[in-house]
């Protein structure tokens, strides 16, 4: 196994660590309730589902990006992921339960909604790109919902353990992200560099961007809603999206572009989690001087 598909298993094992210590944070009867809340799920389905493919399919037709390169970007936009922490799911409570229910519910929507766009969309790759509603399926269950289950299952039947390990399993799942970012700029840096030319970052970052400020309106006027729907539009799924290359592509570049793509989204997405977190701060401090 060489360095390029060792790290989708990394991030996999980073954001499985990630999930699992939102499980164990939640509260079960909050997050059935959140599933159940068709309106904000909706609208998760149409920032994750919709913008997100719709966006990067309109910026790769525009710039000049070589096509196996800007099948490892749709790829990613179409693989979406319950995403990266918000900063104060640290404290746990009724907020972290109701993202939990919420990217439950849109991670279920993979199942059905990636082979579907895949099939609409394959006439734009060199050749037919598929994928098999089993695969996806069995990918979600082992990746998010597995981790969850076991969370909110330790949080149901010793809820004081589970909240003195959450803390420890989110670091970990984040040292894992941190490592996994240096991974990818040592072993793969320089052929990550040299796709970035002919406008892949701008492609990338343009659809990570689209993403984060479609779930961030989407969710207002409740800043919790505008974080969960940001960050579950925002980050993509590597797992779902190397078993697509894997099936479909032997060109390396293809698997380049998904690594850059992971990586960005990282960055942007820590970035837009710093300026919430800030944003809402100052928002609290300023009504409390008034």
């Amino acid at each position: 196994m060489d360095a390029k598909e060792l790290m989708p298993i990394v991030a996999q094992g980073a954001l499985c660590l990630i999930i699992a210590s939102i499980g164990l944070q939640a509260q079960p009867r909050v997050v059935l309730a959140a599933m159940r809340n068709t309106k904000l799920v909706l609208k998760g389905l149409l920032a994750v589902n919709i913008v997100v493919p719709v966006i990067a399919l309109i910026i790769c037709s525009i710039l000049p990006i070589n096509p196996f390169v800007r099948a490892g970007i749709v790829i990613m936009a179409v693989s979406p992921m319950a995403p990266l922490v918000q900063m104060k799911m640290w404290k746990g409570g009724l907020d972290t339960s109701h993202a939990i229910g919420l990217y439950v519910a849109l991670i279920l929507s993979a199942i059905l909604f990636v082979p579907a766009t895949l099939a609409l969309l394959s006439v734009l790759y060199p050749g037919e790109v598929s994928i098999s509603v089993e695969a996806v399926a069995k990918m979600v269950a082992i990746t998010t919902l597995l981790p969850v289950a076991v969370g909110l299952a330790v949080s149901n039947w010793a809820p004081g353990f589970a909240r003195r390990t959450a803390p420890f399993v989110m670091i970990l799942g984040f040292i894992a992200v941190g490592l996994l970012a240096v991974l990818i700029l040592y072993k793969e840096g320089g052929a990550i560099l040299g796709l970035i030319g002919d406008g892949t970052l701008l492609a990338i970052v343009v659809t990570v961007a689209a993403g984060l400020l479609a779930g961030h309106w989407l969710g207002r006027p409740n800043p919790a809603n505008s974080d969960a729907l940001a960050m579950a539009a925002g980050t993509r799924h590597p797992g779902i999206a190397a078993l697509i290359v894997h099936a479909n592509f032997n060109d390396p570049r293809v698997m380049l572009s998904v690594l850059l793509f992971l990586l960005t989204g990282i960055v942007m997405t820590v970035g837009y989690l710093v300026w919430q977190t800030r944003r809402q701060r100052n928002g609290e401090h300023g009504s409390a001087a008034t």
